[in-house]
């Protein structure tokens, strides 16, 4: 299997190389550091010192995707028949749009909401606001509607195959992991399987951010007989139906 971390990693790596050469290159080449040369070294430096911290991190995630891959500590490797992936390609569209309409929904009222009142305090510069606001709403609308149709179209081209261990899941191309730069394991939960629909394991995972901790969830659909192995996983993880 492919290790997309590695890529990750190995352009990060070039940009802090390259970064690296343009913070010598005002000496290089003779210029005044008070005509340009210390603001071009400074920006060269802070960009070279984040891109060596973001190649340490896609390192690090690279390496847990190679034991993964390895076999270490796997507690489950499923790959999917065509016409299980399908029913829950449609089902994580449908469910994908249903949070995004709602979300964007509150966001749109709250931007109209604001755009509205200073339209009304300023006829001319609140216009404009208005105006900004609407096109906010157009960008997240077509991100909120985009996004989900990219994937569903993303994930017709092939059934995905998941992988589970004690600290990571690597499922349809995308590597989550917890106990690492404070991201933790919110809970594991079980979604029945109705009609065509497989079953699935969910995984919420938050970390930590600027404006507190967010959530991640993933639904990993259980293949057709091998649920017992799924339960038995969800007891792993101190789940209790």
């Amino acid at each position: 299997m492919p290790n997309p971390e590695k890529t990750y990693a190995g352009i990060s790596a070039a940009i802090a190389a390259l970064a690296a050469g343009l913070f010598f290159l005002p000496g290089w080449i003779g210029m005044d550091g008070m005509n340009g040369g210390y603001a071009i070294s400074f920006v060269a430096f802070f960009i070279a010192i984040s891109a060596v911290i973001v190649t340490w991190f896609f390192w690090q995630r690279a390496a847990t995707l190679d034991d993964i891959f390895a076999g270490k500590e796997l507690l489950a490797h499923w790959r999917y028949q065509p016409e299980a992936w399908q029913s829950y390609t449609q089902v994580e569209l449908q469910e994908q749009t249903t949070q995004n309409k709602w979300l964007l929904a509150v966001m749109a009222a709250w931007a109209l909401f604001f755009g509205g009142l200073c339209w009304a305090l300023d006829g001319d510069a609140g216009g404009l606001v208005f105006l900004v606001m609407l096109g906010m709403i157009l960008i997240l609308a077509t991100v909120a509607f985009g996004m989900p149709r990219w994937r569903y179209w993303r994930q017709r081209h092939g059934p995905g195959e998941a992988w589970i261990t004690p600290n990571a899941i690597y499922f349809d191309g995308v590597l989550v992991r917890w106990a690492f730069w404070g991201t933790r394991l919110e809970n594991v939960a079980w979604h029945a399987s109705i009609g065509k629909t497989p079953a699935l394991i969910e995984f919420e995972v938050s970390y930590p951010s600027r404006a507190g901790r967010q959530s991640q969830t993933t639904r990993i659909p259980v293949p057709a007989g091998r649920e017992t192995e799924a339960r038995n996983i969800l007891g792993r993880f101190g789940h209790k139906e």
